[in-house]
């Protein structure tokens, strides 16, 4: 049964010491009877060779079909890759896996402190690492730890799930408050309740749609800090285009249906800020959390979710006293 690995892991702790490496001093013919004569661990991994100097630093690495490619007489060191792309021991085993994604290697070599060669990482170990992760993202989005997908302890799932929950009792009540604060403009315009929940939930959905495609891509690596400008001006774009048609679509519907064209412009108003503001959101706050060391993969549920409501509820309102007075 395959040992579950635990995030947070470095690449040191789950790395692999069989492998195939030789002395930058030997010839293609002394690397070929050295492969024979290895263990079936070591030729068994994926057709790297790794080479390596009197002191066991690394500075190449050859593939079997370079060796059938040349004379027997030629030396490793002649024909071996010298940029070798290699993960350090104490890496954290995420950011190994973001190498495997943008190399394609099926295998890296793993070095100590003093460039030494002491292992190698697989693509299979990152595969199962990937997993993790991603299950890992998956439930701090709904607001869990992946700890409860294997956990039986009622006790601890309830300790997982309760923080975040707090989370939507406390934006739960601010915007009870908020609607408290407004209670006479929803007495005087009862039809305002009324479209509550389409407005908060199409800037829930817009909010949580950012936060996980920005989180994702994270993990993937193909989202970093010089990016924020770039993601906030595809989501202000996004969040225009969707703001206006559901806005437009929302509003005729509301002005048909309660014969007020006010009512109308406030819903489409109010929607397409509060789309086009929960779109930036939801972009913004994994990188936020990052910036401050913490998983950005927490922004993605309640925490959006509690954001997107608040602000949501306060330009609805803002927008309904503009026009409606």
């Amino acid at each position: 049964m395959t040992k579950r690995r635990a995030k947070g892991e470095t690449v040191g702790s789950i790395m692999k010491n069989e492998f195939m490496a030789v002395s930058d001093e030997f010839t293609i013919e002394e690397t070929i009877k050295h492969f024979r004569t290895a263990s079936l661990e070591k030729v068994s991994k994926p057709s790297y060779i790794y080479v390596i100097d009197l002191s066991g630093h690394l500075v190449g690495v050859v593939q079997m079909r370079d060796l059938l490619s040349h004379a027997p007489g030629v030396h490793v060191r002649d024909i071996m890759l010298k940029n070798v792309v290699k993960v350090p021991a104490e890496m954290d085993q995420e950011e190994a896996v973001r190498y495997f994604i943008r190399h394609k290697f099926l295998a890296l070599p793993v070095i100590n402190n003093e460039q030494r060669l002491v292992g190698i990482v697989t693509a299979d170990e990152m595969v199962d690492i990937a997993e993790l992760e991603a299950e890992d993202d998956i439930a701090k989005i709904v607001g869990t730890g992946v700890d409860e997908i294997t956990s039986r302890s009622i006790p601890r799932i309830v300790r997982l799930r309760l923080p975040w929950l707090a989370v939507s009792i406390f934006s739960g009540l601010t915007c009870a408050f908020i609607l408290g604060w407004f209670e006479h403009d929803m007495k005087s315009v009862i039809a305002l309740a009324l479209f509550i929940p389409i407005v908060l939930g199409l800037s829930e959905s817009t909010g949580m749609q950012s936060a996980t495609i920005v989180v994702r891509n994270m993990a993937l690596g193909r989202a970093a800090l010089k990016d924020v400008r770039w993601l906030l001006q595809k989501e202000m774009i996004v969040g225009v285009v969707v703001g206006l048609v559901c806005g437009m679509f929302v509003g005729g519907a509301a002005s048909l249906w309660q014969a007020n064209v006010n009512l109308g412009a406030v819903l489409a108003v109010s929607m397409s800020v509060s789309i086009i503001l929960s779109g930036v959101i939801g972009s913004c706050l994994p990188f936020l959390f990052r910036f401050v060391k913490i998983d950005p993969a927490l922004s993605s549920g309640p925490i959006v979710l509690a954001t997107c409501d608040i602000i949501t509820l306060l330009i609805y309102f803002k927008v309904a006293g503009f026009f409606l007075g």
